[in-house]
């Protein structure tokens, strides 16, 4: 699933200038994971973006797909979202929102709700450091695993 064009468009005019700002040449394989990434509400894994970049430029790398992720990650563009099956995920939304992942078919999809975002941490977390942000994870079956294990029953 795809964001629209206009939001796609912004971020990726966002996450190019940063990229440039940062020091690094903006290549055309560099582009085209910016473009992946930042066009996509499916929170792809490394080997995801690869695989959709490399229909369009044969000759990307692997390793310019975990540099550039890792780089975009490393500046903040992007965010890692852990999910405790599999690879490491991507996430150009990085707005405040939380997330749901099925347990079933690995689908990770953004939740925004500012009862979510209210959520504190406990004073006993005091003790083992300073937490310095909160992310709610949802776990459970997405609607078209329930639908499709209705349909075995």
């Amino acid at each position: 699933m795809a964001v629209g064009s206009q939001d796609g468009d912004t971020r990726v005019a966002l996450l190019s200038r940063a990229l440039r700002e940062s020091g690094l040449r903006l290549t055309h394989q560099r582009l085209e994971v910016v473009r992946e990434i930042a066009g996509s509400r499916e929170h792809p894994g490394a080997e995801d973006v690869y695989r959709a970049v490399r229909e369009r430029v044969p000759t990307i790398s692997m390793d310019t797909v975990y540099r550039t992720l890792g780089t975009l990650s490393d500046l903040g563009l992007v965010r890692r979202v852990a999910v405790t099956r599999g690879p490491a995920r991507y996430d150009a939304n990085t707005t405040r929102h939380h997330h749901f992942v099925c347990t079933h078919c690995g689908l990770v999809r953004d939740v925004d709700d500012r009862r979510l975002d209210a959520v504190r941490a406990p004073r006993s977390t005091a003790s083992l450091g300073r937490v310095e942000s909160i992310e709610v994870q949802m776990r459970g079956i997405c609607v078209d695993c329930t639908r499709e294990g209705e349909r075995h029953d």
